[in-house]
Parts: structure tokens; sequence; C-alpha cells
């Protein structure tokens, strides 16, 4: 089965921490990226949809990979290696806020599909070959991801009760 590239996103890299933003809705941490137009070049997406998004322009490095879904879509998206080449961080309608993160610091509310992506963009940076991956999206997984805020509470509380413990 073919899958027809119908997205781009963008994985900004600077200084070993990546860029992810935090959409409203449905509410996430996701790279910057969108839907390519008729005919665009979908580094050409990556690149403006980054800075619609951030407000960073950037120069777009290499092709992570290309993801294809199997479940709920059937399309996929390519994802770029990018570093910072201008602008300056801004809020948006489509990304409410922008952190840099590390490997381990990749917050639990991140699309679902998204973790592996971000593993592939940091090994990417340091030389490794663009994959390609079928990814599933299915019922299970999106009430997997709903269900992810509820847990943020318990988190923490198990946090302070186990530092509580060890003093």
């Amino acid at each position: 089965m073919a899958w027809p590239v119908q997205g781009a996103q963008v994985a900004i890299i600077d200084a070993g921490r990546l860029v992810l933003q935090f959409r409203p809705w449905p509410p996430g941490w996701e790279l910057p990226g969108g839907h390519c137009e008729d005919g665009e070049d979908p580094a050409v997406t990556a690149a403006r949809e980054a800075e619609e998004e951030t407000g960073y322009r950037v120069h777009i490095d290499a092709v992570v990979g290309v993801y294809t879904w199997s479940g709920l879509r059937a399309v996929g998206d390519v994802l770029y290696l990018a570093s910072i080449s201008g602008g300056v961080p801004r809020r948006s309608i489509e990304a409410w806020t922008s952190r840099l993160v590390g490997p381990e610091d990749v917050p639990r509310t991140v699309f679902p599909w998204m973790r592996q992506r971000i593993t592939d963009a940091f090994a990417s940076a340091v030389g490794e070959p663009p994959v390609h991956r079928v990814q599933p999206v299915t019922l299970y997984h999106v009430a997997g991801f709903a269900t992810a805020w509820m847990r943020i509470p318990l988190d923490r509380f198990r946090k302070r009760r186990a530092r509580r413990h060890i003093q």
C-alpha cells in the first residue's frame, strides 16, 4: 500500500536541545509542521510552518525520516532536521508556547507518535541515516494520550512523597 505524503514537520535542534511547541487543540506538545499546500515541496512546508508557528527561520539540514500511519489515518509525513537561521521566538494561534528539551526531558503530554520521531531526530543530528517508520494510530493510542493529562498531578504527588521518604 502506498501512502501519500501530505505533511511535513521539522525537528529544530539547537545546542543539543529540540524545539517542542504546545498546541492548544487538541492540547499537546509536538514538533512544528503542517499540511503541504497543493504542489508544495515538503521541505518548503516544513520551513514555512516552523516560521509561522515558532517565529524561527530555519535551514533544512537533512531528512530524518518518512512516517506513514496505520489505523485511523492513511497518509504520511516527512520529518526534517533543521537549524535556526534567524527570527525570534514568538507565540502563535497554533503554538501557544515553545520549549527546548533534551532527549530525556520530553514531556509526558507529547503526542504519542512524536516520541519515536524525536528519538529519530536526535539520532539524525549525530549522523544516523533517514528512516521509514509505519506508526500505528488507533483508538487505544488516542485514549492513552487523553489520559496522560490526568496522570500529571499523580506523578507530582508521587515525586513529593518519594522525596519525603528519602529525607
